[in-house]
């Protein structure tokens, strides 16, 4: 028999219940009986600051970083892009995962 279990990045799939049960049970950080909850989307604007000696990286509009870490010259080059720009470097990180 068919049972319906969530991959975080694939979604709905379908397994025979002993494989649903196993990939649940060994893999909880990639499977789960039920829907993963969306991740809340960062909000602009953006801005690169550094957040260790040497390692600067890209924090929203509520302080919360995201995407990696990138040394002082990335971080300059991701200031001077337009507001847009950002917008879409962080959506186009962000899908890579």
């Amino acid at each position: 028999m068919l049972k319906k279990i969530y991959h975080i990045e694939a979604g709905e799939t379908e397994l025979y219940e002993i494989d649903a049960r196993q990939a649940v049970a060994k893999f909880p950080k990639e499977w789960s009986e039920t829907p993963w909850p969306a991740a809340p989307e960062p909000k602009a604007p953006f801005l690169a600051k550094e957040k260790t000696a040497g390692w600067w990286a890209i924090f929203d509009a509520d302080d919360k970083q995201v995407g990696g870490n990138m040394r002082k010259p990335d971080a300059e080059a991701f200031n001077a892009m337009s507001d847009e720009d950002k917008a879409e470097l962080v959506k186009s990180e962000a899908s890579q995962g």
